[in-house]
């Protein structure tokens, strides 16, 4: 039985519609018949329910998995190219092709010049289907927009002018300029499936303000789209019999419908009154309808997509980034959601601005029912804490993050297992190859710091940074660091310069937490690395400050994966306990000469197979996460227990190296502290002075007497007074003061060294303090 009659067969009241099925929900006691069922392009079973249960809460009640919805995985075949549709500009030069296979599949490429294909758009801009015959038809033409490029040649076999966006359902926003189809009257073809329609009222409301008229057709029938309808029999006169009956779209943002009296203005009245209460409730309630407004800790935020322009002056999509809501953009947005009016003469009503008391009053709210909370945005499909992806471009409700992609993914599946995930780490570790680095546990390292941004948001609690060093310039620390962004991100990642002052690392560390920003670059340190504020960012996932400029205090998730690159870093010892380390070693005198290298462009080479690598990426994680993150039996790693069970478990399960034993050795080569303290330890166990109960100051007397012919000159005593140079760090011939010494060595007191510790004794004697070398 195939997954839509298993899932029909299990439900009541099942009644057939024009493109699915209606039924009772099972997940709620429901007499509305208010389930949706229908059938998607994979043949996969789509349901949802319009009272708001999830679809894993329907399949519940049903007695079925997620799984139950799709069909049983067929054997691949072989991708078949079967047509190419040329996007060209004005001037009529090939910009590049949409290539389509069967299986039914579409990609991208790129004339290279030299005869071959790119397969990616990079920096092209993106322009509309048949442009030159679209910009040369007459202006009183009726143009068609249908959902692909197939639909577009079928109408215009028939004499139809039309063009269609690249990319399909939900790219209209890619295109890099659609004024072509300024002022003419527009008939948009939907496709009789959910994202088709969802895709036809996206196009609708983006050219509402742009055009003369629009109006949205389906094709009758069972047909699914244009081509098939023209195929079975339908007509041009069918089909300009379905735009005379079709309404003139009447949208709620902007979108226009003419009736006898002129124009409709569908947004809800806001009357602006004394009533303050109500009117900013009203006004709270109609910006909850603009879909690029969300709440994000007590701040009203937008999302933001750079633009950036390249050498043939074409315009790109850059990364998104989370913007504080201006003010003066809120009173913009408010206008566009609802109409404002006030009391006029004689109880006439006229229409208003927003005023300047409501949009404070509404910043200032900190609440705002009905606007969605956005934890994060994601460039890459988002993990969750079961395993399950969500792989459908935008707002995931059940993590709040916003999946904001700028590429497509192959469609991940859920039935994996350990070979799967061993064949996925074996493809991700293959890009790295040509890096040299110190151990393998170094190389699981960098697996660990690919995986912890994407696993972000499937474990609660702090990651550790990854520092990666090297033992000498050109090493390839840089380009270590951009293989994973480049993955992850699809760009470089964000590149912040390190602050050794603790408030102004503050001030960066803020602003990172209101951008949203995922990965965020420590790069080419100098110094010692690590302070108090340092740490703090590492062990918290919250971030509380002023916000800069005003005297207000926000606090703010703080998510983003850390990273560092620096040549053999020193590091202060309570931030090593916070690091992980990947170390690259390359034996030359002039590493930056190396060549014969697999990928010699690697960066443009990963960002050509990004999909199949983020894919790769995922695939580990959601399999261990789905197989119930199998018991690992690794050692506590403290502040980062859920980071561990997830990511580090993940990497030794597919047998790889541990990557927390990278460790050690940055303890062991970054702390001088603790080389210090062990070299006084074993001096102080060698030496007679220290023996039972002593004071520091007696100690002192003996090694440096006034007198310096009286200095004791024996081996133990000469280890002893470098041991308390060494740790005091004192100037040369500089004698170390009891205070000074016994205030250092208080940071340590307790501290088991060398098998013993040191710890103050109650009372004193006439040479201050007691203290005593105990045994634990």
């Amino acid at each position: 039985m195939n997954p839509i009659d298993h899932i029909l067969s299990k439900l009541s009241s099942v009644r057939k519609e024009n493109s699915g099925w209606s039924a009772n929900c099972p997940a709620h006691d429901d007499h509305k018949a208010s389930l949706s069922v229908g059938v998607g392009d994979d043949s996969r079973v789509l349901i949802k329910c319009h009272a708001g249960c999830e679809a894993e809460s329907v399949c519940e009640a049903l007695g079925l998995r997620l799984s139950d919805l799709f069909p049983s995985p067929r054997k691949k075949e072989t991708a078949k190219q079967i047509a190419e549709y040329n996007y060209l500009n004005i001037d009529r030069k090939l910009l590049f092709q949409v290539v389509r296979f069967q299986p039914k599949s579409f990609r991208q490429r790129r004339p290279n010049g030299k005869g071959g294909w790119i397969w990616n758009l990079r920096n092209v801009p993106r322009v509309l289907y048949r442009l030159n015959d679209l910009v040369s038809s007459k202006p009183d033409d009726i143009v068609f927009i249908p959902e692909g490029e197939k639909d577009v040649e079928r109408l215009y076999s028939i004499g139809l002018c039309a063009t269609c966006n690249p990319g399909g359902a939900g790219k209209w926003n890619k295109l890099s300029d659609d004024s072509a189809l300024s002022d003419r009257r527009i008939v948009i073809i939907a496709d009789k499936d959910a994202p088709g329609r969802k895709h036809a009222l996206d196009v609708a409301n983006r050219l509402c303000e742009k055009v003369q008229e629009i109006r949205i057709i389906e094709v009758p029938g069972d047909h699914k789209d244009v081509s098939e309808w023209l195929t079975d029999g339908g007509t041009i006169e069918k089909l300009w019999e379905l735009v005379d009956d079709s309404p003139l779209y009447d949208g709620n943002t902007g979108a226009r419908s003419e009736s006898s009296e002129g124009k409709v203005d569908d947004r809800p009245a806001v009357l602006i009154d004394t009533d303050e209460h109500r009117v900013v409730r009203d006004a709270i309630t109609a910006l909850a309808s603009d879909p690029e407004v969300y709440q994000r800790c007590g701040m009203l935020v937008r999302v933001i997509r750079t633009e950036q322009e390249t050498d043939d002056v074409s315009f790109a999509r850059g990364p998104a980034t989370i913007d504080v809501l201006p003010e003066s953009n809120l009173r913009e947005r408010l206008t566009r959601c609802a109409r404002f009016e006030r009391a006029g003469a004689k109880d006439q009503v006229i229409p208003a601005h927003p005023t300047s008391w409501l949009t404070k009053s509404i910043i200032a709210r900190g609440d705002w029912p009905g606007l969605r909370h956005l934890h994060a945005l994601s460039e890459s499909p988002v993990l969750r804490s079961d395993g399950s992806i969500w792989q459908q471009q935008g707002y995931d409700a059940k993590t709040q993050v916003l999946f904001f992609p700028r590429t497509e993914f192959p469609l991940i599946a859920e039935d994996l297992g350990l070979d799967d995930a061993i064949l996925a780490c074996n493809e991700l570790l293959d890009v790295v190859g040509d890096f040299r680095f110190e151990a393998e546990e170094h190389k699981a390292a960098w697996l660990a710091a690919l995986l912890t941004p994407l696993a972000r948001f499937a474990f609660s609690g702090p990651a550790p940074l990854f520092l990666i060093d090297a033992n000498v310039r050109g090493a390839g620390k840089g380009l270590l660091a951009q293989t994973m962004a480049t993955i992850v991100l699809g760009h470089t990642m964000p590149v912040s310069s390190y602050a050794h002052d603790s408030d102004e690392l503050r001030k960066k560390i803020t602003a990172i937490a209101i951008a949203g920003d995922r990965m965020v670059l420590f790069d080419n340190l100098k110094g010692l690395f690590g302070n108090d504020t340092l740490d703090r960012a590492l062990t918290s996932t919250r971030w509380k400050d002023r916000l800069l400029g005003k005297n207000q205090e926000i606090e703010l998730p703080l998510l983003p994966t850390w990273f560092a690159t620096g040549n053999n870093v020193q590091v202060s010892a309570d931030s090593t306990r916070r690091i992980i380390h990947i170390r690259l070693d390359v034996l030359e005198e002039y590493p930056e000469d190396r060549s014969g290298f697999r990928h010699p462009n690697l960066l443009e080479w990963i960002s050509e197979q990004r999909p199949r690598l983020l894919t790769r990426a995922i695939i580990i994680l959601s399999a261990y996460l789905r197989a119930g993150c199998p018991c690992q039996g690794l050692t506590p790693f403290g502040s980062f227990e859920a980071w561990s069970a997830v990511v580090r478990g993940a990497i030794t399960w597919v047998n790889q190296p541990d990557p927390c034993a990278t460790r050690q050795g940055l303890v062991e080569t970054s702390d001088n502290s603790t080389e210090a303290i062990t070299q006084l330890m074993v001096a102080c166990l060698q030496h007679e002075s220290c023996k039972g109960d002593f004071a520091w100051a007696k100690v002192l007397r003996m090694l440096y007497p006034d007198d310096p012919s009286h200095m004791p000159r024996n081996e133990e005593s000469e280890q002893l007074r470098n041991a308390i140079e060494n740790f005091v760090g004192c100037k040369p011939g500089q004698v170390p003061k009891p205070k000074q010494l016994a205030s250092k060595l208080r940071q340590h007191r307790r501290r088991v060294i060398a098998g013993v510790y040191l710890d103050v004794l109650p009372g004193r004697s006439k040479y201050g303090k007691l203290w005593k070398i105990f045994s634990p």
